[in-house]
This record gives structure tokens, C-alpha cells and sequence, in this order.
């Protein structure tokens, strides 16, 4: 099989893609371990940035330096650090989990859920295609995709 292509710009955007995307395909599966990890790292870092400001919120309220802001701003910008913070902790708890699934649980996961979706939409008795189960998989490129 040749060198794993970059394959950062293809879409997952029609389902004979995304059935692609969720392939036992080699490549299939080191584009997911690329964009899983990259969205994880993406959320932790905008859960940490997030998590910053409200740090800051809550020094500059503690050393009062929001108290000559016009009225009821304080009380809002110190509200709205509060309340971000149940779901800063909830999204980086999330980021977290999302980072310590394995390949083949994410995966197993997400063609459920195409399944479940193609059922409900439309198709009452789509399975996710055998042909792209296994090590056969290898042999079917992504749809779309042409070599540069």
C-alpha cells in the first residue's frame, strides 16, 4: 500500500464518505487518530483559555477592581465567570474522555450512531457496509478522492 496521503481536507460531508471515514481502511483510520487527537487538544486548550479569563475575572473582582465599572456590570461579568464554570470542567472532562476512547471503541460508537441515523431518516434497514469491515477494507479508496 502506498504512503498514507494527506488527507486533512477531505470531507466527511456525504455518507458514503463518512461510511469511508469510519472504515477499517488504513488510512481511514490514521485520519481519524490525526483529527480526534487535534480536536481533543483544540477543546482542552479552549477549556484552559476559558478557564484563565474566569481566574482573572475572579482576582480582579477579589482585589476590587470592578467596583468602579457602571452599575450591575460587575455583578455580571462576576455571574457570567460562575456560571462558565460548570461547563469549562464539564468540556474538559469531555475532551478528556473523548482522548482516552481507543480507535476501535470511538469507532464502534460513531457507526451505531450512522446506523441509528440512516434508520431513522430514511433507511429502516441500513447496516454499516460489510466491505469496508476488516482487512478488505484496504481495498476500497475514499470516495471522492483522487491522488495528487
Amino acid at each position: 500500500m502506498p504512503t498514507i496521503p494527506d488527507l486533512s481536507d477531505y470531507t466527511v460531508s456525504r455518507p458514503d464518505q463518512m461510511e469511508w471515514y469510519l472504515s477499517d481502511h488504513p488510512w481511514a483510520a490514521a485520519e481519524r487518530t490525526r483529527r480526534r487527537a487535534a480536536i481533543c487538544a483544540r477543546e482542552v486548550e479552549r477549556a484552559a483559555t476559558v478557564r484563565g479569563w474566569i481566574e482573572r475575572t475572579h482576582q480582579a473582582d477579589a482585589a476590587g477592581e470592578l467596583v468602579d465599572r457602571p452599575d450591575g456590570w460587575r455583578d455580571s461579568l462576576v455571574g457570567l465567570a460562575g456560571s462558565m464554570e460548570p461547563v469549562v470542567a464539564e468540556n474538559h472532562q469531555h475532551a478528556l474522555a473523548e482522548a482516552a476512547l481507543s480507535d476501535a471503541e470511538w469507532v464502534a460508537r460513531e457507526r451505531r450512531r450512522l446506523e441509528t441515523h440512516h434508520q431513522v431518516a430514511s433507511e429502516p434497514d441500513y447496516t454499516y457496509p460489510t466491505h469496508l469491515l476488516g482487512p478488505g477494507a484496504g481495498a476500497y479508496p475514499p470516495p471522492g478522492w483522487t491522488a495528487v
